[in-house]
């Protein structure tokens, strides 16, 4: 009886761990490495996302629907602390979203979070046979 349990277990153990956010249609929160010529527009780092700290390379992989982006902005020049915003997002299947902070000015260190741009993902889009917008 207790191997059959034991079993029962590690089965039910090893299906969690299959388990993968890319199984179903995803979106994917991140920063672009890309300079931007704006000197008002930083990168920022993907901290939490619905209160879940991210693990992995600034990047979150969430479900479609409405997310609360944690958003931090490393010190800079003349400053000496971090500073931390939230971005509510409602993020769509199979997209791509490119997140950064627009600064008020370069006085300050006031700062609004902003998505700078989105894109499709095409492996999801056929995958899950998402339709593409027109």
């Amino acid at each position: 009886m207790k191997l059959v349990l034991l079993a029962a277990s590690l089965l039910a153990a090893t299906a969690a761990v299959a388990a993968s956010p890319y199984d179903e249609p995803y979106s994917i929160i991140t920063v672009d490495r890309a300079k931007s010529a704006d000197p008002l527009l930083r990168r920022v780092i993907v901290n939490r996302v619905d209160d879940v700290t991210v693990m992995s390379d600034n990047k979150a992989v969430v479900p479609p629907g409405r997310h609360k982006v944690t958003l931090d902005l490393p010190p800079r020049k003349g400053f000496n602390l971090a500073t931390q915003y939230d971005l509510d997002l409602t993020t769509e299947p199979c997209m791509r979203y490119y997140v950064a902070a627009k600064l008020d000015n370069q006085a300050t260190q006031t700062w609004t979070p902003v998505v700078r741009s989105s894109e499709r993902i095409g492996e999801c889009e056929k995958k899950f046979q998402v339709a593409k917008a027109k």
